[in-house]
C-alpha cells in the first residue's frame, strides 16, 4: 500500500536583499564584487515534508476528505510520542492552517505565530514555494509530497548532537483499489484502503 516512506525538516529563512558586496559598500568591503545574498535567521519558518509512494493499483480517494484529510493531520514535538499524545500536544496543525483564522503552528513550545508571514516566508522567490497541507488529487508518478506546518523557529538552540527530542506526525492515507470490485460484502477486496501513517524524526 505504502512505500518509500520518508520525512525532512525544513527551515526557511528570510532572503536578505542586502548586497553589500556588489560595490564594496557598506559593512563587508572584503567582499567587493561579490553579489552575495545573506540570510536572516530569526523568524524562520519550519514544515515537515512527508513522501510516500503509492502502490500502482491505487489512487486518492476523492471522497471522505482526499488523499490525505486535513482533519486527520496531527503533529508535536517532544521525546515520546506517547507522551506528548497524552499531554494533549499531538495538535492537529493542518486543521488550523486551513481555517480562517489568522495563526499557524504548534502553540505547544510557543512556535506559533502569524499565518501571512509564515506563508511569505515559505513562498519567497529565492526558493520552490511549497504547498502546505495540500492532499493531492492525483498521483500519476505514485508519488506523494505532503507538507505539514510546524510554525516558527522550531529548531532553533537545538545541539547537532542531542537526537532526544523528536518531531512527530501522523495522518490518514485514504485512497482507492483500482482493481477491487467493491463488494466486500460479496467477499471482494473492499475498494477503499485507508491506513495511518505515524512517523518520526530528530530535531538536530
Amino acid at each position: 500500500f505504502l512505500e518509500y516512506v520518508n520525512m525532512r525538516l525544513v527551515q526557511v529563512l528570510d532572503e536578505d536583499s542586502d548586497f553589500s558586496g556588489a560595490s564594496g559598500a557598506g559593512t563587508n568591503d572584503d567582499e567587493a564584487g561579490a553579489r552575495t545574498v545573506r540570510t536572516d535567521t530569526e523568524g524562520n519558518a519550519c514544515y515537515v515534508q512527508v513522501t510516500f509512494t503509492l502502490g500502482q493499483q491505487y489512487q486518492p480517494n476523492k471522497e471522505s476528505g482526499g488523499l490525505i484529510p486535513a482533519d486527520s493531520v496531527r503533529a508535536g514535538t517532544g521525546t515520546f510520542m506517547s507522551d506528548v499524545d497524552a499531554a494533549g500536544n499531538m495538535e492537529q496543525v493542518c486543521s488550523v492552517y486551513k481555517s480562517t483564522g489568522s495563526s499557524v503552528g504548534l502553540t505547544a513550545g510557543s512556535y506559533d505565530g502569524d499565518k501571512a508571514e509564515f506563508n511569505r516566508l515559505v513562498g519567497q522567490d529565492c526558493g520552490p514555494t511549497s504547498l502546505m497541507c495540500e492532499s493531492p488529487e492525483d498521483v500519476p508518478d505514485q508519488f506523494v509530497s505532503f507538507n505539514v506546518p510546524l510554525g516558527f523557529e522550531v529548531f532553533d538552540g537545538r545541539a547537532s548532537n542531542d537526537l532526544s527530542q523528536q518531531i512527530f506526525v501522523d495522518l490518514v492515507v485514504n485512497a482507492v483499489d483500482t482493481s477491487a470490485t467493491g463488494t466486500p460484502n460479496n467477499g471482494d477486496a473492499p475498494m477503499q484502503m485507508k491506513t495511518t501513517l505515524t512517523a518520526s524524526i530528530p530535531i538536530v
